[in-house]
């Protein structure tokens, strides 16, 4: 976030969580300020022009155009990073290692089912994430990201009951599921009930064959360096972190 735009977000006890969006997003966006038309910034965070409007007038200005030539201001300000000189360490040997799976990862997620995801981002609403073990983790880390941008998205896992995946299901249109195997069971029934109801089913798995993937419509695999998926809970890779990255750069394309 650019500290010099700071000041914006302490008028925000009255605003809407859609208007804070916006304001959130210029903020961590300071380059798209006076480049970027009221029309462009309110699909960007999935919001209307007049809310984009409602929001200048709320922080005290006529309209959008007073208030990008208020930012400019704040923008033309000394940059709150101070330049350091960068420190001498070396990066360890796995520090490439992790970059070099990643770069594999991004491979298999080509432009093309990039596109489809942030499709489904701007075309539906309503979205159902479900992940076992340390999968929940990062499934709740998308549910999360997902609500910030507006979506309803709902998280679920094996501690909970059946009857709630088969009582919600009708009302959502998107299924993503996170499974470094693709072979837990609790994940293929739910994942194969949400195909019987017409829910578009999204994967994160490693990249080996497996079943999950099969059934998924829009599957994203993962470099994995784990031998065999049983010792997954042990071993410590890069398949985690890389996850994350792909998740927020799926996002980032989306939205940005």
């Amino acid at each position: 976030m650019d500290n010099r735009l700071a000041t914006l977000l302490t008028r925000g006890e009255s605003l809407t969580r859609a208007e804070y969006r916006v304001l959130a997003h210029l903020t961590e966006h300071p380059l798209l300020v006076g480049n970027i038309t009221v029309r462009e910034l309110a699909q960007a965070t999935f919001v209307s022009t007049a809310t984009i409007m409602r929001l200048c007038r709320k922080l005290g200005f006529s309209g959008f155009s007073e208030f990008t030539w208020h930012c400019k201001q704040l923008l033309s300000d000394t940059p709150h990073i101070a330049a350091e000189a960068s420190p001498s360490t070396e990066l360890p040997a796995l520090f490439n290692q992790f970059i070099a799976n990643y770069q594999q990862t991004l491979q298999w997620a080509t432009a093309e089912k990039r596109r489809r995801f942030a499709d489904l981002l701007r075309e539906k609403e309503h979205f159902f994430l479900y992940g076992a073990g340390f999968s929940y983790l990062f499934a709740e880390y998308l549910t999360k990201k997902l609500q910030v941008l507006g979506k309803t998205a709902f998280i679920s896992g094996p501690g909970d009951s059946r009857n709630i995946f088969l009582s919600n299901a009708s009302r959502y249109q998107v299924f993503i599921a996170v499974s470094r195997s693709g072979e837990t069971e609790q994940v293929l029934d739910k994942a194969r009930i949400a195909k019987n109801v017409g829910m578009t089913v999204v994967a994160f798995t490693r990249a080996s064959a497996n079943t999950l993937a099969g059934m998924a419509d829009l599957h994203f695999a993962l470099y994995d360096e784990a031998v065999h998926f049983a010792a997954e809970a042990a071993g410590v890779t890069s398949f985690e972190s890389n996850l994350v990255l792909l998740m927020d750069l799926l996002l980032l394309e989306a939205t940005g």
